[in-house]
């Protein structure tokens, strides 16, 4: 979450928004600024801000709307995680353990972890991964690198017999959650 003033020292808190919703979306803005006209308000709200206090304003209030906001993103970050009894991945945190043993995944595989467990028993076409794993920057995953990367995945969270990423030849992939081998 981002609280922000219209007025910065080094630029405008309207650019500033702007470009921070369009690297990242999901980031919380609230505008606090003396900048009480109605046209900066509603150029703040078009601007993606969740919310543009004006100054003075009562401290309770304004404290009160920072528990709300941070109490709908953590709502919203809640749910964005995977857990089996055996695999647990945060994927706003990037963090991830096995039988409560920390994991280390690259940025591509939590990419490619969260695609597959958010589409559970749905057979996932190398095309239709690659396209969900190009990222904003451009950046490409071509097919051997995808390859790589369910391998990589595969050897470290299919232990004790357990099988997460099913591979249907000729098609693709499909996460099936933890099944015993």
């Amino acid at each position: 979450m981002i609280v922000l003033d219209v007025n910065l020292p080094d630029g405008n808190g309207f650019d500033f928004c702007r470009e921070t919703k369009e690297r990242r979306p999901d980031t919380a803005i609230i505008f606090l600024t003396a900048n009480d006209m109605e046209s900066d308000m509603l150029k703040g709200y078009e601007l993606g801000a969740d919310d543009y206090v004006t100054k003075p304003f009562p401290m309770s209030v304004f404290q009160k709307k920072l528990a709300v906001m941070l109490g709908r993103l953590e709502k919203q970050s809640s749910g964005d995680c995977y857990e089996d009894g055996a695999l647990t991945i945060n994927f706003p945190e990037m963090t991830a353990a096995l039988s409560g043993e920390p994991l280390v995944f690259t940025p591509l595989e939590y990419r490619l972890l969260k695609v597959m467990t958010k589409n559970p028993r749905i057979v996932l076409t190398r095309q239709v991964l690659l396209e969900k794993l190009w990222d904003a920057d451009g950046n490409f995953v071509d097919e051997h690198a995808l390859t790589s990367a369910i391998s990589r995945v595969r050897n470290k969270i299919e232990t004790d017999g357990r099988q997460y990423i099913k591979t249907v030849y000729g098609m693709g992939y499909m996460w099936i959650g933890g099944s015993q081998k």
